[in-house]
Formats: C-alpha cells, sequence, structure tokens
C-alpha cells in the first residue's frame, strides 16, 4: 500500500499573508516528511475546487523542472497577496461530504488542512465530524487566518496584523490631508474668504468584531489627531452620543475624523442599513447578498455614507469662518484582505510559522488531528494548538464561537469608553505593537530580498486528471 496524501483547501476571504501560510505548510511537509507522503494535492478553488476536483498536485508541479528546481519553484508559493490556490465560502451539507469522501479516496487522501477563519474552522469540524461517522481514516487540521481577528483561543490571527498595519497608515495619511485643509493657531480665520470645513469618515472591513477599526487609533499622537470617534459593533451605536462626540472633537480641534467598521452596528441593524441606495433612472436597487454562512454583504460603503450624511447635516460650524461643513466618506474596503504593499513581516512570518505547525502535527510522531493550529502569544512565530470544538461548532454554527475586542480590557480597564466610541490606545498598543510593524518593510522590500519585484505573475496550475464524474447535487425539493 503506497503513502497517503495530502490535500490543502482555502476558506473566506484572504488576507495580504494568506499564500504564506500555504508555502509553510506544503514547504515543510515536502522538506521534512516526503517518508510519509505521497504527494500533496491542493484544491484549486477553496471548497467549490474540492468538489469539483479541481486539484493540483504541488509536488508533481514543484519536480517537474527537476528535484534542483523544486525549491525555487515552490518559494513562489508564500508571495500572493491574495490565495494562492484561490478560495471559495461555499458550506458543505451532507451531499457534499460525501462527495469528498469520494475525492479522498480517489486520490489515497488521509491528511485535510483547511485554511480560514471562523467559517472555515467550521468546515473542518464538519467534515472530521463526517468521516467519522463514515469510519474513513481522515486527519482534520484547522490552520487560522483572517483579517478579522475574531477566531477564538489564539492570541491572533494571521493577516491581522498586515491588515491593522494598513488602517493604521491609512488613517495618519488622511488626517494629514485633513490638517493641510485646517486652519492652524495663529492663521486668518474668517473674512472675506470662506471654504467648506473638512471631516472625514473612513471605514474598515470588519462584520461582526471591531478588530479592524480599533487599529486606527495606532496613527494617534495626541487627542487632537483622528480618529477622534471609533464606531465598532461591540460599541454600538446612539445617534445623539456620537453626534456629541463629533461636535466636542470639531469644537476642540478644527477638525473631524470618524473611523467606523463596517458592521457598526446600533443594536437593530448594521448602520449601513438605514441608507437606502437605489437608481430610478435605471430602476436598480441595492441587494443585499447572504452566503451559506448567513454572512450578510455590509462592505458595500453605505455605512460612510450615511454617517457623511449624517455629520453634514447635524454638526454645527461658524458660518463667520466657514461656508459649510463638508464631510469626505470612504474605505479601502477588499484592499484590507489583498493588499499588494502594505504587509506586516512579523505577519507573514506568523503565517508560515502556522503552515510549518500544521505539519509538524499532522506528520510528526503521532499525528494529531481535530485540532487547529494557535498562535500562543504576542510573540512572533510562537505556535501552539487547540481542539477544533474550542474555536468552531457544526451546530451553533461559527457566529456563535467568535473573539470580540472586548477581550483586550478588563472590569476595572475596558478597551473600549464609556459611551463605546473609542479604544484605549495603550492597551490596544500593548496586544499588537511587536506584530503591527508600522516603520518595518513591506511586501517589495521583502520581495527584494529574496530577488521577487512586483507586479507577481499569476501561477497557472495544470490540474490532476479527473477520477471522479462531474459532480451534480441532487434537486432540492420544494
Amino acid at each position: 500500500m503506497g503513502k497517503p496524501n495530502a490535500m490543502y483547501v482555502m476558506g473566506g476571504g484572504g488576507t495580504p499573508v494568506i499564500s504564506a501560510s500555504a508555502y509553510g505548510l506544503i514547504h515543510r511537509t515536502f522538506e521534512a516528511y516526503r517518508d510519509k507522503v505521497g504527494t500533496f494535492l491542493a484544491a484549486v478553488g477553496g471548497m467549490r475546487g474540492a468538489l469539483n476536483e479541481d486539484v493540483v498536485d504541488v509536488f508533481g508541479w514543484a519536480l517537474q523542472d527537476g528535484g534542483g528546481g523544486a525549491a525555487s519553484r515552490m518559494n513562489r508559493l508564500k508571495w500572493p497577496a491574495t490565495p494562492v490556490f484561490g478560495t471559495s465560502r461555499h458550506k458543505p451539507d451532507n451531499e457534499d461530504c460525501e462527495r469528498l469522501m469520494e475525492l479522498f479516496k480517489a486520490h489515497g487522501v488521509n491528511y485535510v488542512f483547511l485554511n480560514g477563519g471562523n467559517d472555515t474552522q467550521e468546515k473542518a469540524i464538519i467534515l472530521s465530524e463526517f468521516a467519522k461517522k463514515q469510519n474513513y481514516e481522515l486527519h482534520v487540521i484547522g490552520i487560522p487566518k483572517t483579517v478579522d481577528n475574531d477566531l477564538l483561543v489564539t492570541h491572533r490571527c494571521p493577516g491581522y496584523a498586515s491588515f491593522a498595519k494598513q488602517v493604521a497608515l491609512v488613517t495618519a495619511s488622511l488626517q494629514g490631508d485633513i490638517d493641510a485643509f485646517g486652519i492652524p493657531v495663529g492663521a486668518t480665520r474668517g473674512g472675506a474668504l470662506r471654504e467648506g470645513a473638512v471631516s472625514q469618515v473612513a471605514v474598515f472591513m470588519g462584520r461582526d468584531e471591531g478588530w479592524g477599526a480599533a487599529a486606527s487609533v495606532m496613527a494617534k499622537i495626541d487627542d487632537s489627531y483622528g480618529p477622534h470617534v471609533i464606531l465598532t459593533k461591540e460599541g454600538g451605536f446612539n445617534k445623539d452620543a456620537f453626534l456629541a462626540r463629533c461636535q466636542d472633537a470639531y469644537d476642540k480641534y478644527g477638525n473631524l475624523f470618524v473611523v467606523a467598521s463596517e458592521g457598526a452596528h446600533d443594536g437593530e441593524q448594521y448602520l449601513g442599513y438605514h441608507l437606502e441606495v437605489a437608481c430610478r433612472k435605471f430602476d436598480t436597487q441595492f441587494k443585499v447578498h447572504t452566503d451559506a454562512h448567513k454572512n450578510t454583504s455590509v462592505s458595500d460603503g453605505r455605512v460612510a455614507l450615511f454617517l457623511k450624511l449624517l455629520i453634514e447635516k447635524e454638526l454645527k460650524v461658524p458660518t463667520g469662518v466657514f461656508s459649510s461643513m463638508k464631510t469626505r466618506a470612504e474605505g479601502p474596503d477588499y484592499l484590507n484582505r489583498n493588499n499588494l504593499e502594505i504587509m506586516s513581516e512579523p505577519d507573514f512570518r506568523d503565517a508560515i510559522a502556522v503552515g510549518v505547525k500544521a505539519a509538524d502535527l499532522a506528520f510528526g510522531p503521532g499525528p494529531v488531528d481535530g485540532v487547529m493550529v494557535t498562535l500562543q502569544s504576542g510573540k512572533c512565530a510562537d505556535t501552539g494548538v487547540t481542539p477544533l470544538n474550542t474555536v468552531a461548532d457544526s451546530v451553533k454554527g461559527s457566529k456563535a464561537m467568535t473573539k470580540s475586542l472586548k477581550t483586550l480590557g478588563t472590569p476595572e480597564r475596558p478597551i473600549l469608553s464609556k459611551d463605546g466610541m473609542m479604544v484605549d490606545k495603550a492597551l490596544y498598543e500593548k496586544y499588537i505593537a511587536d506584530i503591527i510593524d508600522l516603520n518595518g518593510p513591506n511586501r517589495r522590500e521583502v520581495l527584494a530580498g529574496e530577488g521577487f519585484k512586483l507586479p507577481l505573475a499569476r501561477i497557472e496550475w495544470p490540474f490532476a486528471a479527473k477520477k471522479l464524474k462531474p459532480y451534480q447535487k441532487a434537486a432540492k425539493k420544494a
């Protein structure tokens, strides 16, 4: 009987360092465990690719020009800012799990690595539980990632620090632009020349937790610097309290910078849903999309526009100095998780380390399965392990098991202010300062050190020959 094979499956949205985890896993297996593993397959397109049998033999691809070039070819895996093997959000049901068992049997796969956030770890535990019921030997290991940073147990998620670095730098950049249009101390105020006062709203990713928006606090040099308001789902939203904080900041500092999570929520609905978006001329209206994990689309700029309209309508400015209040509203949206340049180098090393740890758990002395790799401290690449059922639940679903920003505080010193609209910078900095790496190298510099340069060429994967019939799901009963 031949050696068992392994498979890598990515799930959900990417991170700026996600491909480094795939590299860490596959390269470690290639270098240290080829006596235990026949080959390493990767599902191209995540769970969708696995179900359609769109798989690539990564070891075969690395060795196609001979063993001498394998290390160089494999090194290409770690650099893309988007998932190097692609991804999907598909959640497997029983029929899908049966198909996956057929896939694993056909390709001799006994080790599966699922790389992703809450939803993906839920998939991992679903697959692990199903394999046990089928008496199929399947070692399932989860590898963490998510810019949202809301996986339980792990100190942080690979990808988050790079996202946080991007948030902090974008916030600092926008603050500089606000300053340029402001009226500094000692300058002439009022008179014949009056322009619109400038304020800024920036929205960052984070549907269920406020980790992303919280990173903007790293841009504050003192109280006069933005952000002056940080809105998160955990902090809630009250219109009157929000406007009072905005007015106070503007009155004190002559400028206003509001940062919000895309998932900012008032207890009843996402703030962006207060804004109806439609075009009468073409009879179109904004459509809310919901995926298999019941995630609704919120990263669409509506929350930024809603806050802009609210500030422009309500904020009071000295009419003898300014003609009106102009609020700019924007958000990087999906650049948050796929930024080609802004990357935290320690985060990159974290991402490689969790992949390496997953290989060691699976193929080291006495294989371990049904677990997820963790980062267990603030030290870079300090990996650990936790049972999958501590981070995911196939009955409650992924939304029932997320880590709140509030865990950074204590009852005596909470991370959020009493009104929920500001983050304690000292507490946040203590948590992430060694990993966010604001003044460290970005991807271009790290690439240059290994002889690469941007833009990176896409890797065209040679798909393995299909052994199964095309997948056709049974029609659902009405």
